[in-house]
């Protein structure tokens, strides 16, 4: 019977501390993380295939390849706009962040990470702005830029 009475002393210990930390969302300054996205590595990753598939475009004379190519560049950076003013969803950028997100759901202890400012939040909220630029390599320049946009 003592045995018992153990386990459940357990229980209640281990259960209320998995459910306050279960239930904080990590949330990140949105207009920061699209300016750290589009000056990230993985953003000029992404340029330099663009790139590289425009010079062998045009090595081969294929004009079609090319018209794709430059509308390509100009919706992206129509997106990115867009995005950075809150006109636009961020979905590429939330989908470029999956593995960040995975990795500060457990650092940080959070059920999730979203994009702010969200009325809908009703849990505890954790910043996790800081570790998303960390994960996207925001140099100095960066993180200046992020500092002198305007606060809404």
């Amino acid at each position: 019977m003592r045995r018992h009475s153990t386990l459940l002393f357990v229980l209640v210990l281990v259960v209320p501390g998995a459910i306050s930390q279960s239930s904080r969302i990590g949330t990140f300054d949105r207009q920061a993380i699209v300016v750290a996205y589009y000056g990230s590595p993985q953003w000029a990753a992404t340029l330099r295939e663009k790139q590289a598939e425009m010079v062998e475009a045009k090595r081969a004379n294929d004009q079609a390849k090319v018209q794709q190519l430059n509308a390509w560049g100009g919706q992206a950076q129509e997106l990115a706009h867009e995005q950075l003013a809150g006109e636009a969803p961020i979905t590429n950028i939330m989908d470029a962040l999956q593995p960040a997100f995975q990795q500060i759901e457990t650092s940080a202890k959070v059920a999730s990470v979203v994009p702010c400012p969200r009325a809908d939040i009703k849990s505890p909220t954790v910043d996790v702005t800081p570790q998303l630029l960390d994960w996207l390599k925001a140099d100095a320049k960066t993180r200046k830029m992020i500092q002198e946009l305007p606060q809404k």
